[in-house]
């Protein structure tokens, strides 16, 4: 039985020897093989190369960098003698990074490049107990010009060459250590993106990853030496929990970049089988797959169009039919029989989705290798836009739900009978619970709060006992603080956050986020951020697809349609998002009256991306109300005179 992550890589090393674990480009941009012996032999020798520092058990080392054919080696290899990684990305702010390393009391640390080197020299003064830094890609920069102090500076070939020299002097020991890493001691500590301040220590232990590698298999049908394009930070836990499950099933990670141009020509030369993946990537995918068939011609792209609605509409009807649609009460057999019917005009579309196939559809396939069977979107709600897209094509995507607490796998759609709309089922090694506001179990169909417990949730936040006891309930369920709804037959559906709640000056609660997904549906809204705490009305800072905007301004033959800012104050962009947002937020798409959307700014983009958005591409909400108050004010001050010169005219009336 395999008891820690460093003894996963030891045993698929043992066992699939030649078999490719890695596909990573050289400095030519050419994809080289690692198998998975070269792999294991590597995470030993860097292993062997930190005890010649002097590494002690327990101890936490600091691991700075993106994804990169190095990252498992260096990660594992902290776990292997009995340590711990505390990860970030090379995007690390100076502040975030004196925090973590402080914090955690780092004696040494493993940094990606010179740019994260640069970094660290400036607040070298505040980590008193630094002693080592390794550096893994030194670009063939002369080290000696780096102001450091006492600390010593380290280059990641000599430590990999060390450490060989130190494991034939003591062979065996490495590998005797592995084999006795308990499930239950600390793997990493992942601090949170600080969405509401100061980042949290998320303790994670090697069972809290391991107990997700099986149930995970059941949902996604994953093979022996099937390729994952890997394009997610790793040091996020949803990308890594996806590496150590395709080294679970010997499969090949294959590393490129979320740029749409640099990704569809790495599909084209690894031919991936899966993707993990968060939305934006799938929006920009989409958008580059539209941007090509639009250029083809008019008529193309209307046929186009016409092909994939009837091929959306022949997915949805036959999920009524196999009842794989969302439902919050008991289906009736007379019920499910009448379903059948729906086989007649299933029967009317299915050949126009054949020949969209032939068509159209398969072209796109073989743009993303030909191999792909599905994605995998996490790290933020998925539009419904995208997802009728990328099935009706025939590119399944599925669902998947968590939190760096939870390691993060709550939920996933399965591969085979997705029911669209939701996140899945819970997986199957843990329970869950969604207790209302009067602190009853939700019934199906009701929202509330989602409590999970389970073999993947955290140890604790790090040395923060109080913020850990407040996380649980009397029942030791961890509260996620996502507003969730439970089907009939199971399936979650997350509905927001509660702390993102918004509460109107009439009283009503307002979940900002099925409103910004709804509106990113509009081929004219790229993000929508959704304000009003104490307002009269809904408002909304608004990132818009210039591109559409443009086109259809040409279109209309609109003055200055080639100068944004002119264009985003013209009368006609400023009516066409007013219809969008009625069109898309109402009550025959289920909205109430309360939550439509009254005014909106334009912003062309985040003024500080870093700062607004986390690494998965979700809004930092506090940050962006905190950076656009004035935009927000204003926006909500021009509807409150708008509000006051109605009332007067009204009383004039009344009179």
């Amino acid at each position: 039985m395999i008891s820690s992550l460093p003894h996963l890589l030891y045993h698929q090393g043992l066992r699939y020897s030649e078999t490719t674990a890695q596909l990573s480009k050289d400095v030519k941009g050419v994809f080289q093989p690692t198998s998975y012996k070269e792999l294991m032999n590597q995470m030993l020798e860097f292993a062997g190369g930190l005890l010649t520092l002097g590494t002690q058990k327990g101890e936490h080392i600091g691991h700075i960098s993106d994804n990169r054919q190095e990252w498992q080696i260096v990660s594992l290899g902290i776990m292997a003698i009995s340590c711990s990684d505390i990860p970030r990305g090379t995007d690390v702010t100076t502040k975030e990074l004196s925090y973590i390393l402080g914090f955690t009391d780092c004696r040494t640390v493993c940094v990606e490049n010179p740019y994260v080197l640069g970094k660290l020299c400036e607040i070298i003064s505040e980590l008193p107990k630094l002693e080592h830094i390794i550096l893994v890609d030194d670009q063939n920069q002369a080290l000696d010009k780096y102001e450091l102090g006492n600390v010593t500076l380290h280059r990641f070939r000599s430590i990999l060459k060390a450490g060989k020299k130190w494991r034939d002097e003591n062979p065996d020991v490495i590998e005797t250590n592995i084999l006795n890493i308990k499930p239950e001691e600390t793997a990493t500590i992942i601090f949170t993106s600080g969405t509401t301040g100061t980042p949290k220590g998320v303790e994670l232990t090697h069972k809290n990853f391991l107990c997700q590698l099986q149930p995970m298999q059941d949902r996604l049908d994953f093979h022996r030496a099937d390729r994952c394009m890997c394009i997610l930070p790793i040091w996020h836990v949803y990308q890594r929990v996806f590496e150590f499950f395709v080294f679970y099933f010997a499969g090949t990670l294959c590393y490129s970049k979320p740029v749409a141009t640099i990704l569809l020509s790495d599909f084209l030369k690894v031919r991936p089988q899966v993707m993990p993946c968060v939305p934006r990537v799938w929006d920009a995918l989409y958008q580059a797959i539209s941007k090509k068939i639009k250029n083809d011609s008019k008529i193309v792209w209307v046929l186009f169009n016409f092909f994939s609605s009837c091929s959306k509409g022949s997915i949805v009807l036959m999920d009524k039919i196999k009842c794989r649609n969302k439902k919050f009460k008991h289906t009736t057999l007379f019920k499910v029989g009448m379903k059948k019917l729906l086989y007649v005009p299933y029967g009317i579309l299915y050949p126009f989705r054949k020949l969209g196939d032939k068509l159209f559809f398969k072209n796109i396939k073989d743009m993303v290798g030909g191999q792909f069977i599905c994605g995998i979107s996490g790290g933020g709600g998925f539009p419904a836009k995208l997802d009728k897209f990328f099935n009706s094509i025939g590119i399944r995507i599925l669902e998947a739900y968590g939190l760096t607490e939870t390691a993060p796998m709550v939920a996933m759609r399965e591969r085979y009978n997705p029911v669209m709309g939701t996140i899945g089922k819970p997986m199957p090694y843990l329970n869950v619970k969604i207790v209302k506001e009067d602190k009853t179990l939700a019934k199906p169909g009701e929202k509330g709060i989602l409590f999970v417990k389970g073999k993947n949730v955290m140890k604790g936040y790090y040395l923060q006992e109080e913020l850990t006891a407040s996380a649980f309930d009397e029942e030791g369920y961890f509260n996620t603080g996502d507003i969730a709804i439970q089907t009939y037959n199971g399936e979650l559906m997350i509905r927001g956050r509660k702390k993102d709640t918004i509460v109107l000056r009439s009283g009503e609660n307002v979940e900002p986020f099925p409103i910004e997904a709804k509106l990113a549906e509009s081929p004219f809204i790229q993000q929508a951020v959704v304000a009003g705490q104490d307002e009269n009305s809904l408002g909304a800072l608004i990132i818009p697809n210039l591109e559409a905007l443009r086109g259809a301004a040409k279109q209309r033959e609109i003055p200055h349609a080639d100068n944004d800012s002119k264009l985003l104050s013209s009368e006609f962009v400023q009516e066409l998002i007013r219809r969008e947002m009625e069109r898309l937020i109402c009550a025959k798409n289920g909205f109430k009256n309360f939550e439509r959307v009254s005014q909106f700014v334009f912003l062309e983009k985040w003024e500080n991306p870093k700062e607004e958005l986390s690494a998965k591409g979700e809004i930092i909400r506090f940050k962006i109300y905190q950076n656009y108050k004035s935009q927000i004010n204003k926006m909500f001050h021009r509807e409150n005179k708008k509000q006051k010169l109605s009332d007067i005219l009204q009383n004039l009336i009344d009179g």
